[in-house]
């Protein structure tokens, strides 16, 4: 196939991928907002939790699922969302606050491409190409993602309809699939963060630290973590069979698994010997603060002294439920800055007169625990009011916006940055514990756990 040259136009049929593609570009600046953020704002106005949760009745739940949330591997996550940033776009100064500086203006409007050039390389592979060319809708979803890697922002993605289908399937808590947290590593692998006690994952054999190299006989190798999640997962009741790569072992080990719908509860909580109540809180959706609240309550009615806080490969979920989490354990102070290059530089603050102000706390964190998690641990840390104890969490200071668009799919873009009350940023950095305690995943006892009741019933 070749161009009329008298006329410079395409032929017909490559006429509509051109037109398919101008569509799909225009679509990055036109798509309407479903959900609020992943990780996102409540408002667009300083405001108390106390304000933030009034205006939050009824909601739409987003996930935040990002590069690495552990979602429940249903595959069995948002950003989650996982807050974030890879390429944080503030300047550091020689003091390490951060300083915001305005982005230069862009030059061109996105409408503006043309996507002659586009037409001219698939006109070509039509005609010449030896092998199956893809659907045109294929053509723009990969067109698509390929345009985004130039943002150089691992959390602004497009989620294809199948994936995003699922993503919000999960939004209910309810989920079928192996029951196991997943993330994505630095070096691009589907690993196992954790798989859940007691369901399939579990039962199989699974453990942390195992990698994904096949579903079902089909390597994994090109896929994205997307489409990783959407092989491992699937409707109760049937099978499939993970490849996994572990360490010590010289070959994959296979392993069948039937697949189930379960439950994630957003909280879970007991007391423990001494009366340290025991609060894990799995994700920050829009229910986490107030079931929080029903478990602390119903702890400090048992005669609590102090608190643990689990917030172990907690992926993150929604600003407003950090803010107002972290309200609980805060008098009157800054639970974090939000910052981007439009302008706005908003401050959401604590305010005084929640449940667990006074009582003693030790936070748990690691490697899992991102986005909402590290703005909680955050503000807690550098206002003095805890310990945190773990190790040092995943690092991701963003917030995205989630867009459904109008076949089903999703854009997350990244819409700010977040800092700590220190004016820190925690992208690519994490937050670092006071108290590190590397976690030991063959041992037999929680040695984090027993790390914060020993600083709790003895101060060190």
């Amino acid at each position: 196939m070749s161009y009329d040259n008298s006329t410079n136009q395409p032929p017909r049929s490559n006429r509509t991928i051109l037109f398919v593609m101008a569509v799909a570009g225009l679509l990055l600046c036109l798509a309407t907002a479903v959900a609020g953020f992943a990780i996102g704002r409540a408002t667009a106005t300083d405001q108390t939790v106390t304000e933030t949760l009034t205006e939050l009745r009824e909601v739409t739940r987003e996930v935040e699922v990002t590069r690495e949330v552990e979602v429940p591997v249903v595959v069995g996550a948002e950003g989650g969302e996982s807050a974030d940033d890879e390429g944080d776009t503030a300047v550091e100064n020689t003091d390490g606050n951060q300083e915001n500086e305005p982005a230069a203006p862009r030059l061109e409007d996105i409408e503006d491409i043309d996507f002659t050039l586009f037409y001219e390389a698939w006109g070509l592979v039509e005609d010449g190409f030896d092998g199956d060319i893809p659907a045109n809708q294929e053509i723009v979803y990969s067109a698509i993602e390929g345009s985004l890697d130039t943002l150089g922002d691992d959390y602004t993605r497009f989620v294809r309809p199948e994936v995003a289908a699922r993503l919000r399937e999960d939004a209910g808590g309810s989920v079928e699939g192996i029951g196991a947290f997943v993330r994505e590593t630095d070096e691009g692998l589907f690993e196992i963060v954790r798989p859940i006690p007691d369901q399939p994952a579990d039962l199989a054999g699974l453990l942390p630290g195992d990698i994904v190299v096949a579903v079902d006989g089909e390597p994994v190798t090109d896929l994205s973590f997307d489409e990783v999640i959407l092989r491992v997962r699937g409707p109760r009741g049937t099978d499939v069979t993970l490849s996994i790569a572990r360490e010590g072992e010289d070959e994959p080990l296979e392993f069948t698994i039937t697949r189930v719908r379960f439950e994630i509860a957003t909280v879970e909580s007991e007391m423990l010997e001494g009366n340290i109540a025991y609060i894990k809180l799995t994700t920050f959706d829009q229910t986490a603060t107030e079931k929080t609240v029903e478990a602390l309550q119903a702890l400090l009615d048992q005669g609590a002294e102090s608190i643990i806080f689990d917030l172990r490969d907690n992926p993150g979920g929604f600003l407003n439920q950090s803010i107002s989490i972290a309200d609980l354990f805060l008098t009157d102070s800054v639970v974090l800055y939000e910052r981007n290059n439009a302008g706005l530089d908003q401050v959401f603050r604590a305010d005084d007169g929640d449940l667990g102000e006074e009582i003693p706390l030790v936070v748990l964190v690691n490697g899992g625990s991102a986005s909402a998690s590290e703005i909680v641990a955050g503000a807690i840390q550098d206002n003095g009011r805890a310990v945190i104890i773990g190790d040092v969490s995943f690092g991701k200071g963003s917030v995205q916006q989630v867009y459904q668009l109008s076949d089903g799919s999703e854009m997350r873009v990244t819409i700010a940055r977040w800092y700590t009350p220190n004016n820190n940023t925690i992208s690519e950095q994490g937050i670092t514990p006071d108290l590190i305690v590397e976690m030991e995943f063959d041992a037999e006892e929680d040695i984090q756990l027993d790390r914060a009741i020993e600083f709790l019933q003895t101060g060190e």
